[in-house]
């Protein structure tokens, strides 16, 4: 059979051709993106400036990408707040499947109207042939604070201006311009508070700014991506159970073994968890910084857990000055 002779190639050259608009309408993209749960979402072009560093991996994944879609969904504070660190795990894992549904309906009415899209994943998964390199399609903190979604704060969070810290961040390119595009918000909502410092349990985030991303990684990833090849290690380099036990004990075993069957296992998040920034949750610490810093900073810092530090780390000699409740574990 001759291609021409095709059913689907003939039904196909008789149709009547679909083509996708050059440029769709702002509000009606925002409207899409609110309507399929987004609480809010702003609109880059590709060529932004704050974007140069991203834009040759972004044209890679997606090589007709002409704009981006950048949104939040809220989290619940009280859930992330919480020193029984299970609720935050629920959280984070609840909020992370609804986004998927979010992008999956702003995907379907897109295409319905022509348009070209694609999701890069929220965290997970990753391109791990590029391990231990950058293997994530995009960088979704500088996309939302390009779409005018907030800015980031001193703990390396994107801060909404009215949500605050409690945020995911969604990502979703398309090939098409839209009519008007967002620019970053003229002010930090950081407060500068250093809530976030005063908590970090691995010393990652200093007083002037700087900030050490293994050590934040390392701890606050130990039952996921942190501490996987080291769990691995422990294993194949253990001749019995005693041996291994001498490296990981039953508790650590079972965090790793919930992460991969359940999700979560964050071991921290504090820096978000402390955060007063944002219209939304503001109130509380500034009516009553004392009452702030007793019920919500303290239980977390005065919470008795490990910490897992990288041998040699600037964190490792102030844990347990800073933390006495915490143990010290040294890791590589």
């Amino acid at each position: 059979m001759k291609l021409n002779d095709h059913p689907t190639v003939k039904k196909y050259l008789k149709s009547e051709k679909k083509f996708a608009p050059e440029e769709v309408d702002y509000q009606w993209l925002r409207e899409i993106a609110t309507a399929a749960g987004a609480d809010d979402a702003g609109f880059v072009e590709i060529d932004r400036k704050d974007l140069r560093d991203q834009k040759c991996n972004i044209q890679r994944a997606f090589p007709g990408v002409k704009s981006i879609i950048g949104y939040v969904c809220r989290l619940n504070p009280p859930q992330l707040q919480s020193a029984d660190r299970s609720l935050a795990d629920v959280e984070f894992i609840a909020l992370e499947s609804e986004m998927k549904k979010v992008s999956r309906t702003i995907v379907k009415v897109l295409r319905e109207n022509g348009i070209g899209s694609v999701v890069p994943s929220e965290n997970f998964p990753m391109d791990m042939l590029k391990w231990p390199g950058k293997m994530w399609t995009v960088s979704h903190k500088p996309i939302a604070a390009a779409a005018g979604l907030g800015q980031i704060g001193h703990h390396r969070l994107l801060i909404h201006p009215v949500y605050g810290s409690y945020i995911c961040l969604g990502t979703i390119l398309i090939d098409v311009a839209v009519s008007k595009y967002d620019r970053p918000i003229d002010f930090n909502p950081c407060l500068e508070c250093k809530l976030c410092v005063s908590v970090c349990p691995t010393g990652a985030i200093s007083k002037n700014g700087e900030f050490e991303f293994f050590s934040c990684l390392v701890h606050t990833y130990r039952d996921r991506l942190g501490g996987f090849l080291n769990w691995v290690e422990e294993i194949v380099t253990s001749t019995n159970m005693v041996e291994y036990r001498e490296k990981r004990d039953d508790s650590e075993t079972m965090a790793v073994w919930q992460s991969l069957t359940h999700g979560g296992g964050y071991r921290c998040g504090y820096c978000m968890s402390v955060c007063p920034a944002g219209e939304d949750v503001i109130g509380s610490y500034i009516e009553d910084k004392k009452g702030y810093v007793s019920t919500v900073v303290k239980p977390l810092k005065d919470r008795e857990e490990p910490v897992y530090i990288l041998s040699g780390a600037e964190g490792e000699s102030t844990v347990s000055k800073r933390f006495p409740h915490k143990t010290l574990k040294q890791v590589g």
